[in-house]
C-alpha cells in the first residue's frame, strides 16, 4: 500500500494541497469580522458612560480601541478559552452630539484585524440649580489665576494617562451613604450670573463622615486644589478615573493602591462650596461623564463580571 491509498481512498497530490492550504490562508481576512465580538451600545447621551465589551476564541495577542481622539489598549483576560476586554467609554459633557466611530484593532495570529461600530450620541436632559458663594469663588482674584491654571495642568497630565492594568470590576462602591444633592450636568447660577456646568456628583456627607473608592485602583494625585478643595484622584485603569473632592482630610497619598470601599478621605467644606459634601468626578479617556450610573445599576446592568463569567461557561 502507498501513501496515495491510504484507508483506500486516493490522497491528492502535495502540490494541490499546498495550493488549497494557501488559498484558506489567504481567505482568513475575509472572515474577520467573525473574528471577535464587539459588544458595545447603538445609542447613548453625552456625559453618559458606556461599557464596550470585546471578545473572541481566537489568540489575542495584542488590542487597541480608539475612541474620540483616544487610544487605550486595555487589559486582556482570559475566561476558559476565550479572550476578553472590558472598558469604559464616554463622550465628555463638552463633548459634541452626532455620530462617532468606535474603532478596535486586533492582532491575531500575528496579523491586524480591524473593526468599527458607529455610535449614535444625542443630548442628555439637564437641569439647573442656584447658588450662593463667596464673590471670589465665582470670579477669583487675579492673585489666583495662576494657581488655577497650574491646577487645571495637573489635573490634564494625570488623565491623559491611560494604564494598561484594569483594576475597577462591577458593581461598584458607594463611596457615601449620604443621599444624592446636585446631579451631573446642571447649568449652576452662581449669586445670580450662570458661571459653570456641574462636572460632579454631589453626596450629602456632614463633616467628618469617611470616604469611600468606588473602585479598586491606584492614587495618582493627592492635593489641594482652588475649586475642588483637597482632592483625591483613583486612576481605576484603561483611562478611568474618579476624583473625591472638597475633602476636610485625606488618608492615602499619592502612589498607595486602594481597594474598592477604602477610605480615601474625610468630607469637608474646602474649595468652592456651600457646605461640607462630597463631589464626585468621573473621567473616561480624559472626558468628564456622569457618575450617577455607576450607582442606579446603569452600567453594572451593562457589565457583571460574575453572569459575564457564567455566560462564558455554558
Amino acid at each position: 500500500m502507498t501513501i496515495r491509498k491510504l484507508f483506500g481512498k486516493r490522497l491528492l497530490p502535495p502540490f494541490p494541497c499546498l495550493v488549497l492550504l494557501a488559498c484558506l490562508c489567504l481567505s482568513v481576512p475575509a472572515l474577520a469580522g467573525d473574528m471577535v465580538d464587539v459588544t458595545a451600545p447603538a445609542n447613548v447621551g453625552r456625559g453618559k458612560p458606556f461599557v464596550v465589551r470585546i471578545a473572541t476564541w481566537y489568540p489575542l495577542q495584542d488590542l487597541e480601541v480608539r475612541w474620540n481622539g483616544r487610544s487605550v489598549h486595555p487589559a486582556v483576560t482570559k475566561v476558559g478559552e476565550r479572550s476578553e476586554a472590558v472598558l469604559l467609554l464616554g463622550i465628555g459633557l463638552r463633548g459634541e452630539t452626532g455620530t462617532y466611530p468606535l474603532e478596535v484593532v486586533a492582532h491575531i495570529w500575528g496579523h491586524e484585524r480591524r473593526f468599527s461600530r458607529a455610535i449614535e450620541v444625542g443630548e442628555s436632559a439637564w437641569g439647573t440649580e442656584t447658588l450662593s458663594v463667596a464673590p471670589k469663588m465665582v470670579r477669583p482674584p487675579a492673585s489666583e489665576r495662576a494657581r488655577i491654571e497650574k491646577d487645571r495642568e495637573l489635573l490634564r497630565a494625570a488623565l491623559a494617562q491611560a494604564s494598561p492594568e484594569r483594576y475597577w470590576t462591577a458593581p461598584f462602591f458607594r463611596p457615601v451613604k449620604g443621599k444624592m444633592l446636585s446631579r451631573f450636568g446642571l447649568y449652576r447660577t452662581f449669586n445670580g450670573n450662570v458661571a459653570a456646568r456641574h462636572t460632579g456628583l454631589d453626596f450629602r456627607a456632614w463633616l467628618g463622615t469617611p470616604i469611600h473608592a468606588m473602585a479598586a485602583g491606584k492614587v495618582v494625585l493627592v492635593r489641594n486644589l482652588y475649586y475642588a478643595g483637597n482632592s483625591v484622584l483613583i486612576d481605576h485603569g484603561n483611562g478611568f478615573f474618579s476624583m473625591s473632592c472638597h475633602l476636610s482630610k485625606t488618608k492615602v497619598k499619592e502612589g498607595d493602591m486602594v481597594g474598592a470601599g477604602q477610605v480615601v478621605g474625610l468630607s469637608g467644606a474646602t474649595g468652592r462650596v456651600t457646605g461640607a459634601h462630597l463631589h464626585l468626578a468621573v473621567f473616561v479617556l480624559g472626558a468628564v461623564v456622569d457618575a450617577e450610573p455607576f450607582f442606579d445599576g446603569a452600567v453594572s446592568g451593562e457589565f457583571n463580571e460574575k453572569s459575564m463569567n457564567q455566560s462564558n461557561n455554558k
